[in-house]
Order: C-alpha cells, then sequence, then structure tokens
C-alpha cells in the first residue's frame, strides 16, 4: 500500500534499525526474535502506516507497535527468556567488573520478575526512555510508569539478594 510518508517512515526505521532491534532484543531475549519483530514492523509501517495522521507521532506510535508486536510473540512462547546483555548497573554491580555468577544471578532474578516490571526496565534501561515515553508506549499513565518502575527496581534488588543468599547457603 502506498502512501505519501510511507518512504519516509521505512528511512526512519532504517536508520534507527539498531536502536529498534536493541529494542526487541530487550523484550524477546534473543536475536531471531528481535530480527522476526522488527521485520514485522516493517510490514505493519508498509501496510498501517498510512493510517499515522502527524508525522511527528511516528517514533512513538512506531514503538508501540513493536512493543505489541513483541507482547504478542510472547505470549505464544510456551517458555519466556530473558537477554544476557542485562542492566548490571540496576542490581549494583558494574559492567567492568561483574563476575560471571552476578550475570546469572541477574538474569535469573529479571525471569523471576512479572512481564510488566521486565517491560518498564527494559524501556527505561535498555532504550533510555522518560517516563513520558514510556507511558506513550504502554499506553498508561505517567504516574503509573514511575510506581511500576520503582516497584520492578525494588523486585530486582529484592530478588538479586534472594540469590546471592541462596548461592552464599548452598
Amino acid at each position: 500500500m502506498q502512501y505519501p510518508n510511507r518512504d519516509k517512515y521505512l528511512h526512519q526505521l532504517q536508520e534507527h534499525q539498531h536502536a529498534y532491534f536493541r529494542f526487541a532484543y530487550s523484550f524477546m531475549g534473543n536475536e531471531a526474535d528481535a530480527m522476526d519483530a522488527v521485520s514485522q514492523l516493517a510490514v505493519t509501517i508498509i501496510e498501517k502506516g498510512g493510517s499515522l495522521r502527524e508525522e511527528a507521532a511516528f517514533p512513538a506510535w512506531s514503538r508501540t507497535v513493536l512493543a505489541n508486536i513483541c507482547r504478542t510473540r510472547l505470549k505464544e512462547r510456551s517458555r519466556r527468556e530473558v537477554p544476557m546483555e542485562l542492566p548490571l548497573q540496576l542490581a549494583g554491580v558494574a559492567d567492568d567488573t561483574a563476575a560471571a555468577d552476578e550475570r546469572l544471578l541477574l538474569r535469573a532474578a529479571l525471569a523471576r520478575l512479572s512481564a510488566e516490571h521486565r517491560e518498564v526496565i527494559a524501556l527505561r534501561f535498555y532504550q533510555g526512555l522518560d517516563y513520558k515515553d514510556i507511558a506513550q508506549t504502554l499506553d498508561i499513565a505517567e504516574g503509573t510508569v514511575k510506581s511500576r518502575l520503582h516497584r520492578a527496581i525494588a523486585a530486582l534488588k529484592a530478588e538479586m539478594e534472594g540469590g546471592r543468599h541462596n548461592v552464599q547457603t548452598a
């Protein structure tokens, strides 16, 4: 389907493909699924991008579409995976000094979080989105984003502490 901004939107997708990929990867947990989700986004842009009224809304619209694609695909999976490249700073672990066991603990802790908590962590720390953009992407209130992120970080820290305790007593 051809519409006036189609090529411009596809160019924006191509120009920011690495950011879209990282965003999808933070949801999907592996390269193949992330690439599939971004490809699906391109198809959606071709098919439905013409319904977008304002060109300036494209970044938020495309992130929302990609998030929905990822959510749908995750629901279809029987088991969710968590990405290996994790935001270790959340758990108080510096990237350059993180030991392999800390990375494994963090991966396991993130896997135990709710989907809502993993989602806001991914948007904030993988994508670097601010509260307003996260709210727009998830179609929730900005205050909800703040409280959900606060609870997600607290839950992640608690999971990490529990994991460290279990390793020390084993």
